[in-house]
């Protein structure tokens, strides 16, 4: 009897020594704070980018889809990051930080495209959503403070009644300036130093946050004669009347400075960059139905896209925003 009852106290014995000496496991972490901020070009805004993500309360006019970029890594990295999305279509770098919008969602009357819930009522500065404890913040604006959407019109414009081959309005028109219009360099100047106002806002928010600006894709190719010109089929699939120079002229003088001037303003602030441009190269509005990554006037079922990425450009610009983000 006393041998038995012996035996019982070491067996339990030995078990409180084992339960003692196992290292208990670590609570989960939680997960980081992300806030995404920015324009359409992150919110994903057209119907090749998904369906509209539903919002408590009814639509806001904002236009975020299910296949941008935010909402793919929301997914893929739902372990690791709380995500915050109040990427918002139409928004300036000053609806970024400092001033409310008013969205417009899909209400294009130029295309005889009417949104039903027209107008929105007005949203809050982006940064409101970032607070003392937000660990990420990426940015995906700065190209409605320069203007993109109203230059592209004008090229439209002015292409129209142009030789295709050799002429170039529209970069006359924006170089030389005139009229009271913003010449490029004006442009550029104004993303400057309102990208580096709006870092520098939310660093004051969140002292400890890494802010990631995301630059802009490759929407034009290298070689601009791969363009259908016109009002064909094929043409409003790409930039309908933007001449051959035009492109080009978009291409490099345009696209790419904004994103050098994105990416300066990243360096000087103390904040990383994607270069999405280099991540989309070959896949521009001009290339073949499934090669491409970004629509053109019009998607590839008609459909109006106004040169935004589709949902294939989504997940690229996911993976390589993905590449950059802090893990621990």
């Amino acid at each position: 009897m006393r041998r038995a009852h012996v035996t019982r106290l070491a067996a339990v014995l030995v078990a409180l020594f084992c339960a003692a000496t196992v290292p208990a496991q670590a609570a989960p972490r939680a997960p980081f704070q992300w806030a995404a901020l920015g324009d359409s070009y992150t919110a994903g805004a057209i119907p090749a980018a998904g369906v509209e993500v539903p919002v408590p309360g009814g639509r806001d006019g904002c236009s975020r889809t299910a296949g941008s970029y935010p909402e793919v890594l929301r997914t893929r990295l739902a372990d690791v990051y709380d995500l915050r999305n109040v990427s918002c279509g139409g928004a300036t770098l000053a609806n970024l930080y400092n001033q409310s919008q008013e969205p417009t969602g899909y209400h294009l009357p130029f295309f005889d495209v009417l949104d039903p819930g027209f107008p929105f009522g007005p949203v809050p500065p982006q940064i409101d959503a970032v607070t003392e404890s937000t660990n990420l913040v990426t940015i995906g604006a700065g190209g409605n403070t320069f203007g993109f959407a109203e230059v592209i019109y004008a090229c439209l414009q002015l292409g129209a009644s142009a030789d295709k081959d050799t002429d170039h309005p529209c970069a006359d028109y924006f170089t030389t300036g005139g009229d009271g219009v913003p010449t490029v360099n004006d442009r550029l100047a104004l993303v400057s130093q309102e990208y580096g106002e709006l870092i520098e806002a939310i660093k004051a928010q969140a002292p400890n946050v890494t802010v990631v600006a995301v630059g802009y894709p490759s929407i034009i190719p290298a070689d601009v004669s791969t363009c259908a010109y016109g009002f064909s089929a094929e043409g409003v699939r790409n930039f309908a009347t933007v001449t051959y120079p035009d492109l080009a002229w978009l291409r490099s003088d345009v696209l790419i400075r904004l994103n050098d001037v994105i990416a300066q303003q990243a360096a000087t602030h103390n904040a990383r960059y994607v270069n999405t441009f280099a991540a989309t190269e070959g896949h521009d509005v001009c290339q073949p139905d499934g090669v491409n990554w970004i629509e053109g006037i019009l998607d590839r079922t008609g459909g109006w896209a106004l040169i935004h990425p589709n949902a294939s450009g989504h997940q690229s610009i996911a993976d390589a925003l993905e590449a950059v983000l802090p893990r621990d």
